[in-house]
């Protein structure tokens, strides 16, 4: 039995799994901006604050920034899937998307329009429209959450490049 266990935790160790909510930054993202393609944008506090919880320096000062994490677009969709008899929606499909870049100190781009998106269904009755209004918005929020940490995971494997296309050295706190 104590093989086993043993097996399995190095199994998984190997395959690169960890816990939820747990990514290593590389050095090299330690300093960051996030610029916000649109003051709306409602992921970005959430975004900011999580790449805080991993000990990342989140500063408005792009000259201060080893990387800028730049926004572009954040959607969010909701389509009819489902109707009653008399044609009245039963059933919703949420979409959030979000896309973003990664830039360099020099501007050189180290993840260009990469995106994250989360679905889910939201069931609707009309005899609880009050309480729709609530679970569409804690639904809302959990698919924020999770692209927060799509980001985070996607942040984790960027390669650092230089203007002329080659891979940094990794090994600097800098690129």
């Amino acid at each position: 039995m104590r093989h086993l266990l043993i097996f399995t935790l190095l199994t998984l160790t190997a395959c690169g799994f960890h816990l939820r909510g747990s990514v290593a930054i590389p050095p090299y993202l330690k300093t960051v901006q996030v610029q916000d393609a649109s003051p709306a944008t409602r992921i970005a506090p959430d975004l900011k604050r999580a790449l805080q919880n991993e000990g990342v320096i989140v500063t408005d000062d792009a000259a201060q920034a080893n990387a800028v994490l730049r926004l572009q677009s954040e959607s969010f969709t909701r389509r009819v899937q489902a109707v009653d008899a008399s044609g009245k929606a039963q059933e919703y499909g949420l979409q959030y998307s979000v896309v973003f870049s990664v830039l360099g100190p020099d501007g050189t781009a180290w993840l260009s329009n990469a995106s994250v998106s989360s679905r889910r269904d939201l069931r609707f009755d009309e005899g609880a429209v009050l309480g729709a209004g609530g679970e569409q918005e804690q639904l809302q929020a959990e698919m924020r959450a999770e692209a927060v940490r799509g980001i985070l995971r996607q942040l984790a494997r960027v390669t650092p490049l230089r203007a002329d296309g080659q891979t940094a050295p990794a090994a600097s706190g800098a690129p």
